[in-house]
């Protein structure tokens, strides 16, 4: 019985093992080398930008069919602690499907309770972007800050949305952000980002992400001005550019009127913690010619070992 669990779970893991790196194929038009190479690393968007804008030449040559390409992936996928009490779960990610040119983002982004487990905190938005320089898109469309539970979280909210993202001189990732919301208040947000290679697969990425309000929102722990500021240090190490698990720092604080508001629901302003990841995607692939590779890659360790214990347990009753 034992040498015939082991093989299930063996079998279990290989069949949750493929549905997490899928490879498709999509035949475009466009003649061999007039393809534009891209790359999907971090921030897919502004390394694209970077490396392939001068060969892009797919839109310019008329009769040629525009080259469709996207991915998925998670820049934080991971878990907190700050020693004290239950972790919390947190993760930022994005998807994008289009062409050098004219592309639709999504991105999600959210954390759970230290104290009730519960998501705390979820955001998504769905962008139009448009390529108007060498190294910027500009982008407009819709955030939406979701409720999970009616007792519990920042209430929900919808906003406007519009921004800028790219590569700053010096390779620096840099999205600009502003929301209109229908109480009438602006709210901005700046974040950037750098990543410092110590070696060609152990990266060090230093970010920092600032918040400003130009009113209130009690229920939504927002003040007018700088109202939360969040820093991190993450060290990753590149196993394959898809699979990239990290340790580090973060450091997360409301400032100003929010700060009060904050101690007002029994929580502390700011807080440090550790945070490590179980596992994330940093894809890196060249397209080119008719064919096209689109790569999605989203490997989470927990929920591939979960899902290979239930494949392992429904093959060993089967056995029995």
């Amino acid at each position: 019985m034992t040498f015939s669990m082991s093989k299930a779970f063996v079998a279990g893991l290989l069949v949750t093992t493929l549905p997490f790196s899928v490879a498709w194929a999509q035949v475009g038009g466009g003649h061999g080398g007039h393809g534009a190479p891209v790359s999907l690393g971090t921030n897919p968007s502004a390394i694209q930008s970077a490396r392939t804008t001068a060969a892009s030449g797919a839109e310019d040559h008329a009769g040629h069919a525009p080259l469709y390409f996207g991915a998925v992936l998670f820049d934080q996928n991971e878990m907190r602690s700050n020693g004290r009490g239950s972790p919390i779960y947190a993760w930022e990610g994005s998807a994008f499907y289009g062409t050098d040119y004219h592309r639709v983002w999504v991105n999600t982004r959210g954390e759970t309770s230290r104290e009730r487990g519960g998501l705390e905190r979820t955001e998504a938005q769905v962008l139009y972007s448009r390529l108007v320089g060498y190294y910027w898109d500009l982008q407009a469309g819709v955030r939406h800050d979701f409720r999970i539970d009616p007792h519990e979280g920042t209430p929900s909210r919808t906003y406007g949305a519009f921004g800028l993202q790219g590569l700053a001189p010096g390779f620096f990732e840099v999205q600009l952000q502003g929301f209109v919301g229908g109480n009438g208040v602006f709210l901005a947000r700046a974040a950037a980002s750098y990543d410092v290679l110590i070696t060609n697969r152990i990266v060090l990425q230093p970010e920092a992400e600032l918040n400003f309000s130009t009113g209130w929102d009690r229920d939504a722990l927002i003040a007018p001005g700088l109202y939360r500021t969040e820093i991190g240090l993450r060290l990753r190490y590149e196993i394959t550019r898809e699979f990239a698990p990290y340790i580090g720092y973060s450091f997360e604080s409301f400032n100003g009127g929010a700060t009060g508001l904050n101690r007002r629901l029994g929580e502390k302003p700011s807080q440090s913690t550790v945070v490590a990841e179980s596992a994330s995607s940093f894809n890196d692939r060249c397209l080119r010619g008719k064919a096209m590779s689109y790569t999605v890659t989203v490997v989470n360790t927990f929920a591939l070992v979960l899902r290979a214990v239930s494949v392992a347990a429904a093959a060993g009753a089967e056995l029995d």
